[in-house]
């Protein structure tokens, strides 16, 4: 089992996005549309880069991992859920791993994500 962990400020996440292209190259198109649907984009922004910080530390072969390796979903529920592409899902299936779960929170302030890989 391996277990990543990532909390960001809100206001770091807030100050990157008055630069061009910051959200295309974190986010890919599926997310970039998810996040703009809430009036707090920003609080939703560093909850879905915390959580790909959060994947990244549980693969532990973060130095090679894009973020766009790392696709967030929400079920009908709400629930996230990850997919994996190129150097992540390699590093996943190195593992021999059969599941990932990940959590994401965020206040007006913060935003935290764990994941778990077995």
């Amino acid at each position: 089992m391996r277990i990543g962990t990532d909390i960001i400020e809100v206001g770091r996440i807030k100050k990157a996005m008055v630069k061009e292209n910051f959200l295309n190259r974190l986010l890919l198109p599926s997310e970039i549309d998810y996040v703009k649907k809430f009036k707090n984009t920003e609080a939703h922004v560093a909850g879905f880069f915390s959580a790909k910080e959060a994947v990244m530390k549980a693969l532990i072969d973060c130095k090679e991992i894009a973020f766009k390796d790392i696709e967030i979903f929400h079920d009908e529920h709400g629930a996230p859920f990850v997919k994996l592409y190129g150097k992540a899902k390699s590093v996943y299936e190195t593992l021999n791993a059969t599941d990932i779960q990940i959590s994401i929170s965020q206040t007006e302030n913060y935003a935290t994500a764990v994941c778990v890989i077995v």
